[in-house]
């Protein structure tokens, strides 16, 4: 009998077997768009299959064992951002969680500069002029709005996930909700569909051109709350970026999928 790769996991691992799971990641190796993957795979120097375990201490071999977001050791090529995900796990992860925030505040700034140096996820709150601020209440509404050129990629008109586009389309919609009638007369909403977002900068343009408060206005402290939690939002691709140092910062850190 034939069966889809789905359809042979479920039915094949139903059954009683003398193994413990079935791993499927590395068959997405296979894709043609892991092919910077696999030059780094090729490029690692490697080891002897009796020092490999020295990745649990340091670097061995071009390789890093860390803490995956499920708490289990991983095997990552020692990048950047591998090796300040390894400086986390020995400092701020191994702490208890009621501890966590304490290290944060102290350590603010050095973790900042590191998340916009050697992370892929930057650091989310920078005015329109670069300067790094702390907190999103610092930010513009306009600011945020910006936070379009992290999650859709220019040079190949696409969003990184399709979810991503809507998370935008929500903010969007509160940021009307601020600014649509201020000078007494009920508008329209402008956002009439998250489609109008598929090529967003022209939109953006467009909208802020229609809300000039926006620009002006600093976040409101239920909207920055509004924003946090729309970003971690179940059922959609984590967003691409730390907006804030709290109690979740491993998850927002670690999350990818």
């Amino acid at each position: 009998m034939a069966y889809t790769t789905g359809e042979w996991a479920v039915e094949y691992c139903a059954q009683p077997m003398p193994f413990d799971g079935v791993l499927f990641g590395s068959w997405a190796m296979i894709a043609k768009e892991a092919h910077a993957v696999k030059e780094l795979l090729v490029q690692a120097q490697g080891v002897n299959d009796d020092k490999w375990e020295q990745t649990y201490k340091g670097e061995t071999g071009g390789v890093l064992t860390v803490q995956s977001e499920f708490g289990e050791p991983i095997h990552k090529i020692a990048t950047r951002a591998i090796k300040l995900w390894k400086e986390f796990v020995e400092t701020v992860f191994k702490l208890a969680k009621d501890k966590r925030q304490a290290w944060l505040n102290a350590n603010a700034d050095s973790v900042i500069d590191k998340l916009n140096r050697d992370f892929a996820k930057p650091w989310f709150a920078q005015k329109k002029d670069g300067t790094v601020v702390k907190d999103l209440g610092d930010l513009t509404y306009e600011t945020v709005v910006r936070l379009v050129r992290l999650m859709y990629v220019k040079h190949q008109s696409r969003w990184i996930d399709i979810s991503l586009r809507n998370l935008l389309g929500d903010w969007l919609r509160r940021v009307e909700e601020r600014f649509a009638g201020v000078d007494g007369k009920p508008k329209q909403s402008i956002l009439q569909s998250y489609n109008s977002l598929n090529d967003p900068e022209p939109f953006v343009t467009t909208f802020l051109s229609m809300y000039p408060g926006a620009c002006q206005q600093l976040l409101a402290a239920e909207d920055k709350t509004y924003f946090l939690s729309i970003a971690q939002r179940p059922g959609q691709k984590p967003a691409p970026f730390i907006p804030v140092l709290d109690a979740n910062f491993e998850v927002w850190f670690k999350k990818a999928c």
